[in-house]
């Protein structure tokens, strides 16, 4: 017998459901933002942000139906990213953070479709060039190559030497073309600061830098992402070895971008949208695909949790302009 929370999480509408509240948030806030400043600018100052945010969704939705993430036909896992990314009202105004999220969806995409296939060195670039370009914003993004490289031979078993020099190649590109700016203005200053921050690590951490609409959104995530990862562990001789290698891929990077927030809080903006993606197919597995009564009523209690996150950091948000 299906539950409540399997009738909504096969139904077709819950995709333009969720989609309809994400934009009525994003409305909201930015329209506050507008009415606080006295001028009717400020959507046309945040179309970039709303842009990168509607584009991120749509590639949510190709990454769950190109890779078959649930066994059943559902919208979840887009669902969860749009109720999840909405709770983080304080960084709408983030181009940056924005195109950081656009940026490494790609690279995930592009690297899941190198599965089992070493000479896929095209994809490869690709999904390292796509890294590379956000690391231009957030240099620290490059902390994720090891950890890729190491994951392209664990899971997606697509290591070889040929994709080995395309992901570096892919990263070197980028470089390459900022070093001719560089090199036209003959100055390297900016290049060589901005690289210097990786050696950077803050300590002991700077906790005062983080914000309670924060740390309510990061300690949400950390609940719902170990209910998923556990019960994703439990069941997940159900699903076939293909998406277990994939959910081991999101497994990783989620457990990763989470500690680096805790280490170094003041990177906050940055990462905690890489967990937001990470997080959104193992939450999801976790309520479309179970069936119990403690699960229902886990499936509202998330629900409600989530939009009451949103509404509290809605108000600060206010308060704060």
């Amino acid at each position: 017998m299906k539950r409540l929370q399997n009738k909504i999480a096969e139904s077709r509408i819950l995709l333009p459901i969720a989609f309809l509240y994400a934009i009525g948030i994003w409305v909201i806030a930015l329209q506050h933002n507008s009415a606080a400043a006295h001028h009717d600018t400020t959507l046309a100052i945040r179309f970039p942000e709303l842009a990168c945010f509607v584009v991120s969704a749509y590639l949510m939705v190709e990454l769950s139906n190109s890779n078959a993430l649930l066994r059943i036909r559902s919208r979840m896992v887009t669902a969860t990213f749009l109720f999840a990314s909405c709770m983080y009202v304080s960084g709408f105004h983030s181009i940056l953070g924005s195109l950081g999220q656009l940026g490494f969806i790609a690279t995930i995409i592009l690297l899941f479709q190198t599965y089992q296939n070493r000479a896929a060195s095209g994809k490869t670039f690709y999904a390292f060039f796509c890294l590379a370009f956000i690391s231009l914003l957030y240099v620290r993004y490059l902390y994720y190559v090891p950890l890729l490289w190491l994951l392209m031979f664990s899971r997606l078993q697509s290591y070889s030497w040929r994709t080995m020099t395309a992901s570096i190649l892919g990263i070197v590109t980028i470089y390459w073309f900022v070093s001719l700016w560089h090199f036209y203005n003959w100055d390297f200053t900016p290049l060589v600061n901005h690289l210097s921050n990786l050696s950077i690590f803050v300590f002991p951490a700077n906790y005062a830098a983080v914000t309670i609409d924060q740390w309510l959104v990061y300690a949400f995530l950390v609940i719902i992402s170990s209910a998923g990862i556990i019960h994703f562990w439990k069941y997940s001789y159900e699903d076939k070895i293909h998406i277990r290698q994939l959910y081991g891929f999101f497994i990783a990077i989620d457990l990763m971008t989470l500690l680096y927030i805790a280490l170094q809080p003041d990177q906050f903006n940055a990462f905690i949208r890489i967990a937001i993606i990470c997080s959104s197919p193992i939450v999801a597995h976790f309520l479309t695909l179970t069936n119990s009564r403690l699960s229902n009523i886990a499936f509202f209690v998330i629900l409600a949790a989530c939009i009451i996150i949103t509404i509290t950091n809605l108000w600060m948000h206010f308060l704060n302009f």
